[in-house]
């Protein structure tokens, strides 16, 4: 398997507020997950290695997502975003709670507190069902 990359992209939000964006991926198309808000260091790339594309953002939070989704599905962030997954640390699910609301229906998951070798395993485990 290829070894991971990272790419950094600038986008600028509807209010001018700056948003960063990285993309953890190996060669070639795979299926996309975006990390919502902070994460455990170390799980981008885990779930690169175990074949996604990985798409972090920051500052964390509504504005940011809907930002990076949007960079997303134009094609500016150089992935193929046919279909993507969200993978949020709040325990309250309340991002894939607001995207469902809001009429947007797309495979969420919610991370407890874990080390961050089972959480990825259990990421993985959960994407291969639900996005693959």
């Amino acid at each position: 398997m290829a070894t991971p990359a990272k790419r950094s992209f600038r986008l600028t939000g509807t209010a001018g507020s700056p948003v960063a964006v990285e993309v953890t991926s190996a060669a070639g198309q795979r299926p996309v997950v975006v990390l919502c808000g902070r994460t455990r260091p170390g799980l981008d790339e885990r779930l690169a290695r175990a074949g996604f594309a990985v798409v972090s953002f920051d500052p964390p939070g509504g504005p940011g997502l809907e930002v990076t989704l949007d960079a997303l599905g134009r094609g500016v962030l150089e992935v193929d975003a046919d279909s993507y997954g969200l993978i949020e640390p709040r325990e309250d699910g309340s991002i894939a709670l607001a995207r469902a609301a809001a009429g947007v229906c797309v495979p969420g998951l919610v991370v407890r507190d874990m080390p961050t070798e089972l959480a990825a395993a259990a990421i993985v485990q959960w994407l291969a069902k639900h996005l693959v």
